[in-house]
């Protein structure tokens, strides 16, 4: 009986021993985060032991191939083996005499997302393995637009949307409005596509107006995979018919002055019609010109037309113009013609009779002055 029980204690002791070194030697690990593009360090490294080493094996299990399969293996001459495609993307970076098998996995995509298994064998232990989930962050792409540009009216519709594309995890969308937050309001909506990739579109609600036109706002976009928060500025674009049109002078062309129409409407208006009546009878041009030259003759005088137009709608304005003296070189010409002849004329007047005069006057300064004789005198 005292045998037996000696027999016992010492089966208990190897058991309760070889328990305490198998519980001693252990693999450790950690899980990975990285985002898609980067590369992904793998670490698994066996501890509390001098075994040497036989063998370290790599396998994974995806969402495409549940099931573990073999991708890496080397042995302890430091022979590698390489299977199931991943070839030249897998490095091995860990140390075989310090049991350290790491891996270093290059330019990750969301399909080598899963869960990676290590075994390290030594002898005689013999296999030792440890789990570690690799997650691919998948950074969105993001844009910020409209499908169709809105139109000023009445009712509410999509003024911008923000969309942060086929991310892993989702994104958050947010909007910075300032002088908006009293014009619009946000509305969001998240897909997922079958790679558990998610879409976030977030789109500003509101009544399109003219006043909205080229306001601006600021898409906020964070996720785990971005480097930092990114920040996509965007100008509202508001569509609207003309609603005020200007004639301006463009220019003075000596005998003729030129004029242009200009409007406010978005976008920029791609028709003009110049013309001396509204309803316009006969235009006097059409096209996308938006000049018209006017003649500085008594026949312009009046109103003149110029209809502007775009896709959504058409306005007028109006110039008056009022020829009131027109200058001629030919009536010049004349003028002084005539001029310098009747200063011409007036001349050979004034010297004709200045000479006139003088003859007469000479004419009676030599004829004699008749006299009478006394003796005469006394004989009559």
């Amino acid at each position: 009986m005292a045998v037996l029980m000696d027999n016992e204690l010492w089966l208990i002791c190897v058991i309760f021993l070889l328990c305490t070194r198998i519980r001693a030697i252990r693999i450790i690990g950690q899980d990975v985060t990285v985002a898609a593009g980067d590369d992904a360090h793998l670490f698994c490294q066996l501890v509390e032991t001098t075994e040497p080493l036989t063998s370290i094996t790599w396998q994974r299990r995806t969402e495409e191939k549940p099931t573990n399969t073999d991708f890496f293996a080397i042995t302890s001459d430091g022979k590698e083996r390489h299977t199931n495609g991943l070839r030249d993307r897998v490095k091995f970076t860990g140390n075989i005499s310090g049991l350290n098998g790491s891996i270093l996995l290059s330019s990750v995509t969301i399909s080598d997302e899963g869960i990676y298994t290590c075994i390290i064998s030594v002898f005689p232990s013999g296999p030792y393995e440890t789990e570690i989930r690799l997650t691919v962050l998948v950074p969105p792409v993001v844009t910020v637009s409209t499908d169709v540009p809105p139109v000023a009216g009445d009712a509410e519709e999509i003024l911008a949307t923000c969309t942060a594309a086929n991310a892993k995890p989702a994104a958050k969308v947010l909007w910075s409005l300032g002088a908006l937050s009293d014009s619009v309001k946000v509305q969001s909506n998240v897909t997922v596509d079958s790679e558990g990739r998610s879409t976030v579109n977030s789109s500003l609600i509101g009544v399109a107006s003219k006043d909205l036109n080229q306001k601006k706002a600021q898409c906020l976009v964070t996720h785990p995979g971005l480097k930092g928060k990114l920040e996509l500025n965007y100008t509202l674009i508001i569509h609207y018919p003309p609603e005020v049109v200007y004639v301006i002078s463009a220019g003075d062309q000596g005998k003729a002055l030129e004029f242009q129409c200009e409007a406010d409407a978005n976008p920029k208006p791609t028709d003009f019609i110049w013309s001396r009546h509204f309803p316009v009878k006969e235009p006097l041009s059409r096209g996308a010109n938006s000049r018209q030259i006017i003649q500085l003759i008594p026949d312009s005088n009046g109103l003149y037309y110029c209809v502007v137009s775009n896709q959504y709608g058409k306005a007028v304005g109006s110039l008056y113009v009022h020829v009131t003296y027109t200058e001629s070189t030919a009536c010049w010409t004349l003028f002084i013609i005539a001029l310098f002849a009747g200063v011409c004329g007036f001349l050979i007047w004034k010297f004709n009779l200045h000479q006139h005069i003088t003859k007469r006057l000479c004419i009676i300064s030599r004829d004699p002055v008749p006299t009478v004789s006394s003796d005469q005198g006394e004989e009559s």
